[in-house]
C-alpha cells in the first residue's frame, strides 16, 4: 500500500482530467466575463439607467445564487459532481442571449438565470477537481484552475475592448460569447469523473456521520465560512470600477481596460501562488487575500476622490485583482482539507453560498451608495474586507496556539 501511495504522490500533478476541467473555465470565463464587462456599460451608459438598477441585478444573481450554491453542492453529492457540473453549465448562455431583447427587465432575468446556473455548477465542479488530484498537489491544482479561469477572462476583455473601439453593438459582442461557453461544457463532458465511492473505513464513516461543522475542523471551517461572507460584503462586482474608469476618463474602453489589469493580475496570483508550498495557507489567504483587497478598494476611492490618474487606478484593480487569486486559491483548498470526501461537494457548496450572501448585500449597498458617493461606496468594500481579515487572524492565531501545543 505504501508503494501504491508514493507512486500516487510522485505523478504529475497536471493530468488529463485536471487539464479539462480547468480549460472548462478558460473558455466559460472567455464567454461570461465578456458579458460581465459589457452589461455595466449597457445598462449603465448605453440604457441611461441608474446605478442601483445593475446594482439590484447583481444582488438578485449573488443573493439567490447562494441558495441555488447549496442546492448544486449536495445534489453533486447525492447524484454525481460531473453530472452536476455539465448540467449548470449548459445554462450560463442564458446570460448571453439577453442580446435578443430590448426591453431591460428580460435582459436582466435572462443575466441573472445564467449567473444562478454558474453558481449552480460551481461547487460540484471544485469537488470533482478534488476527486481528480492528489491532497499534496491541489494547492498547484487549484492556483492553476484560477490562472486558467482568469485568463479566459483576459482573452475575453481583448476581443471586447476590440470589438467596443470597433463600435460592434453590445447586444453582437453579447451573442458572440456563446461560442466559447458551448466549448466550456464539452470540455466537462470529456473529462473523466474521478473515483468511484469507496466504503469508508468504520472510524472515518463515523466522521462522516457527525457532519461538516463538528470538531476542531468545523470550527475553523465556520471562522473561514463568515470570514468568506464578510469578503463577499466588499467583493463588489468589478462592473463599478469599469464605470467610475469610463466616467472619469470619458472613455468605455479605459474603463474595460481596468477589468483586464484586474483578471491578468488575478490569473498571475493564482499561478503563482498555486506554487507556494507555505504551511500557513489561512495566513496567507488573510494577508494577500482579504487585507490587501481592503487596501485597494481603499486605493480605487480615493483616486476618484482625490483625482490621482488613471495609473492609480489601474495600480489599484491590479492589487485587488492579486488579492481575488489568493482568495480563489486558498478558499477552496482550506475547504478541502477541512471538510470529509464524502461532503465535498456540499462543503465546497458553503463556500459558494457564504461568498454569495455576502455579494448579495454588497452589490445592492455598492449600487445605492455609490448614486450618492462613490468614494463611500469602496470605503465601504474595503471596511467590509479588514472585517473579514480580522475574523480569519484570530482563528489562524488560535489555531496556530493549538498546533503548537502546551
Amino acid at each position: 500500500m505504501a508503494g501504491k501511495d508514493n507512486t500516487a504522490s510522485n505523478r504529475g500533478w497536471l493530468t488529463r482530467d485536471v487539464g479539462l476541467i480547468s480549460f472548462s473555465a478558460f473558455f466559460a470565463d472567455m464567454g461570461y466575463q465578456a458579458v460581465t464587462a459589457v452589461f455595466p456599460l449597457l445598462v449603465v451608459i448605453k440604457m441611461h439607467e441608474p446605478a442601483y438598477v445593475y446594482g439590484l441585478l447583481l444582488a438578485l444573481s449573488y443573493g439567490v445564487g447562494s441558495a441555488v450554491s447549496l442546492a448544486g453542492g449536495k445534489l453533486g453529492d447525492k447524484y454525481g459532481k460531473k453530472k452536476i457540473s455539465i448540467l449548470g453549465n449548459m445554462f450560463i448562455p442564458l446570460m448571453s442571449l439577453g442580446a435578443l431583447s430590448d426591453n431591460l427587465w428580460i435582459m436582466g432575468a435572462l443575466f441573472v438565470l445564467g449567473w444562478w446556473a454558474r453558481y449552480f455548477r460551481s461547487p460540484a465542479r471544485r469537488a470533482w477537481l478534488v476527486d481528480v488530484s492528489e491532497p499534496g498537489q491541489r494547492t498547484k491544482v487549484f492556483g492553476f484552475l484560477h490562472a486558467l479561469d482568469v485568463g479566459g477572462g483576459l482573452v475575453a476583455v481583448a476581443y471586447t475592448s476590440v470589438l467596443v473601439y470597433l463600435h460592434v453593438p453590445f447586444s453582437q459582442i453579447l451573442l458572440l460569447t456563446v461560442a466559447p461557453l458551448l466549448v466550456s461544457t464539452a470540455c466537462l463532458a470529456a473529462a473523466g469523473s474521478g473515483p468511484k465511492g469507496r466504503t469508508p473505513h468504520p472510524e472515518a464513516a463515523q466522521e462522516e456521520g457527525r457532519g461538516i461543522f463538528s470538531g476542531d475542523n468545523g470550527l475553523v471551517l465556520r471562522a473561514l465560512l463568515l470570514s468568506a461572507t464578510l469578503f463577499g460584503f466588499s467583493f463588489y462586482a468589478l462592473g463599478f470600477p469599469i464605470v467610475t474608469v469610463a466616467e472619469s476618463e470619458s472613455s468605455p474602453v479605459l474603463g474595460i481596460v481596468t477589468f483586464g489589469l484586474f483578471l491578468g493580475s488575478s490569473a498571475m496570483a493564482g499561478y503563482l501562488l498555486g506554487f507556494f508550498h507555505g504551511r500557513r495557507p489561512i495566513r496567507t489567504l488573510w494577508t494577500l487575500g482579504y487585507l490587501l483587497a481592503a487596501a485597494s478598494s481603499l486605493a480605487i476611492g480615493l483616486s476618484y476622490l482625490l483625482h490621482w490618474g488613471l495609473w492609480f487606478y489601474y495600480l489599484a484593480a491590479a492589487g485587488l485583482g492579486f488579492a481575488t487569486g489568493s482568495v480563489e486559491t486558498f478558499e477552496p483548498v482550506i475547504v478541502s482539507v477541512l471538510v470529509k470526501a464524502r461532503k465535498m461537494s456540499s462543503g465546497m457548496g458553503w463556500l459558494s453560498s457564504s461568498r454569495a450572501a455576502g455579494l448579495f448585500v454588497s452589490n445592492a449597498a455598492m449600487g445605492v451608495i455609490f448614486v450618492f458617493s462613490q468614494f463611500d461606496s469602496y470605503l465601504y468594500a474595503a471596511l467590509s474586507a479588514t472585517s473579514a481579515a480580522v475574523i480569519l487572524s484570530v482563528a489562524d492565531i488560535r489555531k496556530g496556539r493549538k498546533d503548537a501545543g502546551p
